[in-house]
């Protein structure tokens, strides 16, 4: 049972591993020793912590002595170093095993590969940078409205000309922001 356990462990898709309560890592899936090229023995404890990368290091075990303390179950992300010596962006997450009396006797966790979507949200963060620079840049007032009327975007010109920021801009009713003499006319309803 225990072998044929281990093997579903191991292709599991992601990077799994167990801790003790106090944090020390006692299990790795095979996935996780040949993503990283550690054997189970250089890992175990410690070990674990030479193939995240070194800028990470500090806040992720600081994040990892806080969910110990908390108990809780909780995500943190880092880099972890592959076998061949890139760093990708990893998810860790992890959630405690208890006993019947609450006590945490065990972590779980598992390490999903996050580098695509990271590298996705950035360059859309670019696209919208480089879309409001643009859209800044021209010399008349912009907004960008959803299909139902809400405030998705303001350009520099209409927060200027309106003297507010875009928060207080987009709690105002479209209506509000032209003049009446403007405004479509209303059909009243008969009587």
């Amino acid at each position: 049972m225990e072998s044929q356990l281990s093997r579903f462990v191991d292709v599991l898709p992601g990077l799994v591993w167990t801790a003790l309560p106090d944090g020390h890592i006692d299990f790795l899936n095979q996935r996780w020793c040949e993503y990283t090229g550690l054997s189970v023995d250089e890992a175990y404890g410690r070990g674990w912590q030479t193939a995240i990368h070194p800028e990470d290091l500090p806040e992720l075990l600081e994040r990892w002595r806080s969910i110990l303390a908390s108990g809780e179950p909780r995500e943190m992300e880092a880099r972890l170093r592959r076998f061949d010596g890139e760093y990708r962006w990893f998810l860790f997450r992890t959630c405690p095993l208890a006993d019947a009396s609450g006590r945490v006797v065990k972590w779980c966790g598992i390490n999903t590969d996050i580098e695509d979507r990271r590298v996705a949200e950035e360059t859309q963060r670019a696209r919208e940078r480089r879309f409001e620079l643009i859209v800044d840049g021209i010399p008349a007032p912009v907004t960008v409205r959803t299909p139902a009327g809400d405030l998705v975007f303001a350009n520099r010109q209409v927060l200027q000309y309106f003297g507010v920021t875009f928060e207080g801009l987009k709690g105002r009713p479209w209506s509000d922001t032209v003049h009446p003499d403007d405004r479509p006319v209303q059909m009243s309803s008969p009587r």
